[in-house]
């Protein structure tokens, strides 16, 4: 059942006729009369109250809290928010040799304006001073290209003013997005874990920064010809923050390996009896570009234009909601990974609406045979629009 906040007229009005039937009087019309002021008043209050309760009845829910609070129940789970990590470069600072560059040495980014610190003291030889420098601000606004430049804070005696970055230890993250959050933690409440099942296997993947969404599946990779049963796959996709497209790079698909196999809290093995390192599979998901064909499109002219973005826009949001689902972890009442003729061809009817136009209807495939009435996802495939044509 719904709960209805009743509104300030209705609150006053019934505090006021429980006024009157205690003194067993009806209240002067005057809007200054004593009765209906404190009725007001009253009122004013009891909705804020109302409103609340309300605000924090929500934020008991892992479906509609949101900050500290969702952070609150995500830690009773033992599901710690990722927060946001300081970008880390090598640079090079031409100096004379035996010229120290102290660690309280600051750098301002050319590029971004923000300022970098020196983790530790360097002393230049061969006519190179090389530096390892950390961003003062968390965040990805920190991360730096090879090749950029940084100034010095403060002249140093035998260096010059200017350092490179000559390489990229690590790139500076967000603060996890809230709704990628959530996700983990509501894997956590609904998913019953325990002796390294699936549910094990993707809390401990989304664990490691830079990870989006893990999606473990027994058995080996879908291209292996002969699977055997100890095997696990889980496939991985990243933060747009690693790859627009959410594709791992090598060194992610690493570190959700080893969060996997050993406790980084406690150094203590993950894997129970029978399931080693060499029957686990960590994998890149497949980005799968859909081909789709819209046939007959029929809008005025001086909004062809928008109406072709506003299609490959609405595309773009259907595919990225549609994703792998795992039986047994993901909530039924979630899934949603088949792709049908119906639900692409509604899509682009509902871009349409701003426009005006219309179109008689849609073809899709996996490629230039745009053959299918319907696909589902396997394991390892998450969808993104792919050519687009109109005829």
């Amino acid at each position: 059942m719904a709960f209805n906040i009743p509104t300030t007229a209705a609150s006053v009005a019934q505090i006021l006729a429980n006024i009157e039937s205690k003194i067993n009087q009806t209240s002067p019309l005057l809007p200054k009369a004593f009765n209906r002021v404190l009725s007001v008043a009253l009122g004013l209050a009891i909705t804020g109250l109302y409103k609340y309760a309300s605000e924090r009845a929500k934020q008991n829910l892992v479906l509609t809290a949101t900050g500290i609070d969702l952070e609150r129940l995500g830690a009773d789970r033992g599901v710690i928010r990722k927060a946001a990590t300081a970008a880390v470069n090598t640079a090079t600072l031409p100096a004379t040799d035996g010229t120290v560059i102290p660690v309280t040495a600051s750098f301002t980014a050319n590029v971004n304006g923000l300022r970098y610190f020196n983790n530790s003291a360097a002393t230049a030889a061969g006519g190179i001073a090389t530096l390892t420098l950390t961003a003062e601000q968390s965040g990805s606004a920190g991360s730096l290209a090879i090749s950029d430049t940084l100034a010095i804070g403060a002249q140093i005696a035998g260096a010059t003013t200017l350092a490179t970055v000559t390489a990229i230890i690590s790139d500076g993250t967000d603060l996890e997005d809230q709704e990628v959050y959530r996700a983990r933690v509501l894997t956590a409440y609904r998913a019953k874990t325990g002796g390294a099942n699936s549910a094990d296997y993707r809390i401990w993947s989304e664990e490691v920064s830079g990870v989006k969404r893990a999606y473990p599946y027994a058995g080996g990779p879908i291209d292996q010809v002969v699977p055997t049963p100890p095997e696990r796959t889980v496939y991985i996709e990243s933060t747009i923050g690693v790859d627009p497209e959410g594709v791992p790079t090598q060194a992610l698909l690493d570190a959700v390996r080893a969060n996997i196999i050993t406790d980084p809290i406690t150094n203590l093995e993950r894997q129970p009896l029978g399931l080693t390192n060499d029957t686990l599979f960590v994998e890149p998901i497949i980005r799968l570009s859909i081909h789709v064909t819209v046939l007959n499109l029929q809008v005025d002219a001086s909004k062809e234009t928008q109406a072709k973005a506003d299609i490959t826009a609405a595309l773009d949001l259907y595919f990225s909601q549609v994703i792998m689902f795992v039986a047994g972890l993901d909530f039924i009442d979630d899934k949603n990974d088949i792709l049908t003729i119906a639900s692409i061809g509604g899509v682009v009817d509902d871009a349409l609406k701003a426009t005006g136009g219309t179109i008689t209807s849609v073809a899709f495939g996996l490629d230039v045979n745009v053959d299918k009435l319907r696909y589902t996802l396997i394991p390892g495939q998450l969808p993104k629009t792919g050519p687009l044509l109109y005829a």
